[in-house]
């Protein structure tokens, strides 16, 4: 028998093979989800809440309230209903079917606005908006349903030390489609007349999304472990407790309940752009495309940020940013829309900002036993996000816009005291 020990000998050729087999899985994934993030980045101009679907919604009668009900919708329903989904999914081993099962339901709802829009003049505009918002209640909850798979996948198939790269050049990719299909959009909504432009958006927006499905079917999923959390009743059973173990979860909650204001605001600039000026398609077209030009021209900042502070720093540069944009926009709009749309610009940093630190925060502080488990109960405690704006769009009509701009404003700063405390690994540091 020989002596030399086994730690000094090459490794063996299946080793080799396995190594190499995986590198080659690592990179096809990586330019899958890169493939999924530039068609989705298509779809979310010609769906973007921020613009095209506020001053939809103003278009057919609704008002601040109406507005204020979409966001919540939009943005709080997927995070609220993440939790249903996560009990479920967490005791899935594989979670691909059912990350292609959500976008496909996706793509059905946003032909069936399209098919909507389409036979409107037959529809009352009360049962019109109703439907509205059903559609978009469908496309935001399947929306959650593939989100929880799609940050289980992400989170197995990159190590730690290539999640901060991923990030950024899925950011840069989709940015730069958004500024791409901004300038399509734009033409759409001002060359055809309503309710035209709207039906063309939606039902190429099915299209693209569509196509985008073809990133996750090229998708190669490791089998990962079923969670010893799963079930909806267990998981939720289980909440108290894993909050009280985990001091991470509790100031991420916190953090993102806060800084998540400064996104569920967004949607108000329009409003209040209705009420100074006469919001024509032309403006419509500017707020969309400033908006995603800024997108794209701070990834190149928010990745100079990542590499020197991390996502955290990323977290807290984009409070101080989220705290600070009401107040320039109610500034800028005293100045006529041509200074009112750099609201926007400035709104489309803070939101690729976001989007990184959100994601990047997650990967980092969950395990892959975890992680889908905690994205749920992230998700559903983000309370305010839902609740907020239905508020805010209430109170708008009985108060002003500089008082609710004023408070949004106290409470996304207040998000940097938990950004702060977050303890975020190394990408150095060994997962479990």
């Amino acid at each position: 028998m020989s002596n030399v020990p086994t730690s000094n000998l090459p490794d063996s050729p299946s080793s080799q093979n396995r190594e190499f087999a995986h590198d080659r899985i690592t990179k096809q994934n990586f330019f899958a989800f890169l493939w999924h993030a530039l068609f989705l980045a298509f779809v979310s101009t010609f769906i973007d809440v921020n613009t095209i679907l506020s001053s939809f919604i103003l278009k057919i009668g609704g008002s601040s309230t109406h507005v204020g009900i979409l966001s919540g919708i939009s943005i709080g329903l997927p995070l609220i209903t993440q939790l249903l989904f996560a009990g479920f999914l967490a005791g899935r081993p594989r979670k691909k079917p059912f990350l292609i099962l959500g976008l496909y339901l996706r793509v059905i709802t946003l032909a069936g606005m399209g098919f909507t829009l389409s036979v409107s003049d037959t529809v009352g505009p009360a049962w019109l908006m109703l439907l509205v918002f059903f559609w978009l209640g469908v496309f935001s909850i399947s929306g959650a349903f593939a989100g929880i798979s799609y940050t289980d996948i992400l989170g197995k198939t990159l190590p730690r030390s290539k999640r901060g790269r991923f990030l950024i050049v899925k950011q840069l990719i989709a940015s730069s489609g958004m500024l791409i299909s901004a300038l399509i959009v734009r033409r759409i909504v001002i060359a055809f007349p309503y309710p035209h432009n709207y039906t063309i958006l939606f039902f190429v927006a099915a299209g693209l999304l569509f196509v985008a499905g073809f990133g996750f079917l090229a998708i190669k999923e490791d089998p990962g472990k079923a969670s010893h959390i799963s079930g909806t009743i267990r998981t939720l059973k289980a909440i108290p407790r894993i909050l009280k173990a985990d001091p991470n979860l509790r100031n991420y909650i916190l953090a993102i309940n806060l800084m998540g204001l400064s996104l569920t605001i967004i949607p108000f600039y329009v409003v209040l752009s209705k009420t100074l000026f006469v919001l024509t398609p032309t403006m419509i077209g500017n707020f969309l495309l400033m908006q995603f030009l800024g997108m794209i021209l701070s990834t190149f900042l928010w990745n100079a940020v990542v590499r020197k502070f991390r996502f955290k720093g990323v977290a807290i540069s984009g409070s101080l940013l989220g705290g600070l944009l009401p107040f320039v926009v109610l500034g800028l709009s005293g100045f006529g829309p041509a200074f009112f749309q750099w609201s926007f610009f400035l709104a489309g940093t803070l939101i690729a900002g976001v989007r990184i630190a959100y994601e990047g925060i997650l990967l980092e502080i969950t395990t892959n036993d975890n992680r889908a488990v905690y994205a749920g109960i992230s998700g559903a405690l983000s309370l305010t996000t839902a609740v907020f704006p239905i508020l805010a769009g209430v109170l708008i009509n009985v108060s002003t816009f500089e008082a609710i701009f004023s408070f949004t404003s106290l409470l996304v700063v207040s998000s940097l005291f938990f950004f702060m405390r977050l303890k975020c690994p190394t990408p150095d540091d060994v997962e479990p």
